[in-house]
């Protein structure tokens, strides 16, 4: 056991072991770092320099310039941006973000004001080793002129755990897929097509595996027919493995004391279609948090869908509670919908912030019960990130919640306890909606859907996206969609009034059920789970949902006939993993998210937004099977 129970901290010995020596039990995952790596770091000469590869972040002479005339004009990127309502960028190694900047200042700059205004730039960049933000920002002192998008980039900078990061610069047009881990890994595992590419990691001599064969031949991959890189160097092995990747060469006079610099362009590639057309209607049935952040996705991107909703108001249904927990579901082994839940946590705690609808900052899972001290004890012989899961004692978990626990616990700092709707409404905005709108029937002619309500309201469609929740089977029977079978729970969350006991509550509590802070006089209590799918209120469910706390926190709550409460239904699958993708060309679906929509919808839904319009869809590939609509399809077709 390497987890100090004294201090709540890893020792720094036994880090220093397992990362030397990558111990870990196949069997139980014992020892396993899921950590990313931190540079050794030092400022010579006012430069920030790697000192394990004795190499600089950036030129001495200049390093914005540098990054100008290498990347930004290696890639002739200002005049092709003007001429492209969306541009794809692919850069390995994001360093201290002074490339991002540069493409940033250049948006915004006078060379593109009379190019097309509604340009939008896909920016996806791999870095190992992020650097603190406090660092990062010491870095862009010496850019001045970049000090206002240094302020944004900094204030955005994600949590530093492995996986993808989504985030949004001015004002949507610059969108930002930021990727921690090794980049031969997750290039290997990606799928999207490149416009342009920086090649932009320590020199080939110093940092070879990020110039290797099968790394610059998956660059060659992902790059578009007729795309381009830019990199400073001209290593004569860099140059034989570009080419073999697909890319016809240029020498070009180099920055500063670099005599050569290198560009190149894609002889043929992969014909990816580009971008679909901004043009046309997009209808999304299910107002709650899946359609929401569907149409959220959408709207970034330029177009106005049409959310449909059977009830009055977004939010009718499961997204409707008073309030619930964004959490992430972690596994031993770090499979890939735990890895999943913490890609899609980084950007929906982001989201939940940016809408104004958080309540506490933090969730605290208990050990408890059995079952879950077991898990997380296991978890206690491994090394997360700090940020995903900082393990505490008994007094330290008390001290982040505000209110005195019996058992220590599981902190993650990026779990929000939020207002539901509060967050619908947001990801909704810009969306038309279309309430009370039952669909009793459709038809597909003319390339078109045509949705039918119960009372005669006719909407006509280019593309269909179904995000309906617990009545996904009966659009799916609809829609005569196959293969995808949907299981429908019901769970009853208690509203308990506020008590003295509780009343400084300030984090979300997980223990197999959930407990907030109060809001309006009340605290939310759950939750049962029905596999019938019942609806009714029960009393004997508000016993159940008390029963679930560890003892001594239930003992100080009133009793159960006080409690007021709310029934909802949700979707799942066998696998309990979503559904999120195509069914064909111009129907699509997300759904399926069981009790943790609130943390996956929002990510899951900008990407699924990215495929309908032809835009890049960054999840890596075995998670994007992992959340194919036909997935079950195909495993029973393998045996």
């Amino acid at each position: 056991m390497f987890f100090c129970k004294k201090s709540g901290q890893l020792l720094a010995a036994c880090v220093s072991r397992v990362q030397i020596t990558g111990m870990t039990d196949p069997a139980t995952h014992h020892s396993a770092d899921y950590r990313l790596t931190s540079a050794p770091l030092s400022h010579r000469d006012g430069v920030l320099r790697a000192d394990d590869f004795d190499d600089l972040y950036f030129s001495t002479d200049d390093g914005l310039g540098e990054a100008r005339h290498v990347f930004l004009d290696g890639n002739d990127l200002a005049g092709r941006i003007a001429a492209a309502p969306q541009f794809t960028i692919a850069e390995t190694g994001f360093g201290t973000g002074l490339n991002f900047l540069a493409v940033m200042a250049l948006l915004e700059s006078s060379k593109l004001e009379h190019s097309q205004a509604g340009c939008q730039i896909d920016y996806i960049s791999f870095e190992s080793r992020p650097l603190p933000a406090v660092v990062m920002a010491q870095s862009h002192q010496a850019f001045p002129d970049l000090a206002r998008h240094s302020d944004d980039l900094i204030a955005a900078l994600p949590p530093q755990w492995p996986g993808l990061h989504r985030r949004d610069f001015l004002h949507g047009r610059l969108r930002l897929h930021l990727i921690y881990g090794d980049a031969n890994d997750a290039v290997a595992k990606a799928d999207f097509a490149a416009d342009a590419w920086f090649l932009d990691g320590f020199t080939p001599a110093k940092n070879p595996q990020l110039w290797n064969q099968d790394l610059l031949t998956a660059i060659g991959r992902l790059t578009r027919a007729g795309g381009s890189f830019a990199t400073f160097t001209v290593a004569s092995a860099v140059r034989q493995r570009l080419a073999e990747a697909g890319f016809e060469l240029e020498k070009r006079p180099g920055f500063g004391r670099k005599r050569d610099m290198l560009v190149g362009r894609m002889r043929t590639g992969i014909l990816t279609p580009q971008p679909a057309a901004q043009n046309r209607d997009i209808a999304i049935i299910g107002g709650g948090i899946a359609g929401a952040s569907v149409a959220a996705g959408l709207v970034a991107r330029g177009i106005t869908p049409h959310i449909i909703d059977a009830r009055d108001r977004l939010a009718g249904g499961a997204s409707g509670n008073r309030l619930a927990l964004q959490s992430p579901r972690l596994s031993v082994d770090h499979n890939v919908a735990s890895r999943m839940s913490a890609d899609c946590l980084s950007f929906a705690a982001r989201c939940s912030d940016a809408a104004l609808a958080v309540v506490a900052d933090r969730v605290i899972s208990l050990d408890w019960p059995d079952r879950e001290a077991v898990r997380q004890a296991k978890f206690r012989t491994q090394f997360w990130p700090d940020d995903l899961m900082q393990f505490v004692d008994a007094k330290a978990a008390s001290s982040e919640a505000g209110i005195d626990l019996s058992l220590g616990g599981v902190v993650h700092h990026w779990g929000r306890v939020i207002d539901p709707i509060c967050l619908t409404k947001h990801l909704a905005k810009g969306a038309e909606t279309h309430f009370g709108f039952s669909v009793v029937g459709m038809r597909r002619d003319d390339g078109k859907y045509h949705l039918i309500a119960d009372d005669g309201r006719q909407l006509t469609c280019d593309q269909l996206v179904v995000a309906a929740g617990a009545d996904l089977g009966v659009l799916h029977r609809m829609l005569a969609i196959q293969g995808i079978a949907i299981d429908v729970t019901s769970g009853q969350v208690s509203h308990v009034p506020e008590t003295a006991a509780l009343a400084g509550l300030r984090a979300g509590i997980s223990f197999g059920g959930y407990l907030t802070p109060a809001q309006d006089g009340f605290h939310e209590l759950g939750a049962t789970f029905d596999r019938e799918g019942n609806i009714e209120i029960l009393a004997s469910a508000h016993l159940h949902n008390k029963q679930l706390l560890p003892h001594g926190l239930g003992d100080s709550l009133p009793d159960p006939a006080s409690y007021g409460a709310r029934v909802s239904r949700r979707a799942s699958t066998a696998d309990r993993n979503p559904v999120c993708g195509k069914i064909n060309d111009d129907l699509f679906i997300l759904g399926a998210l069981g009790a943790r929509g609130l943390t996956l919808a929002p990510l899951l839904g900008d990407m699924l937004a990215a495929e309908i319009l032809g835009t890049p869809v960054t999840l890596t590939r075995d998670i994007r099977r992992g959340l194919d609509p036909y997935r079950f399809r195909l495993r029973a077709s393998r045996l």
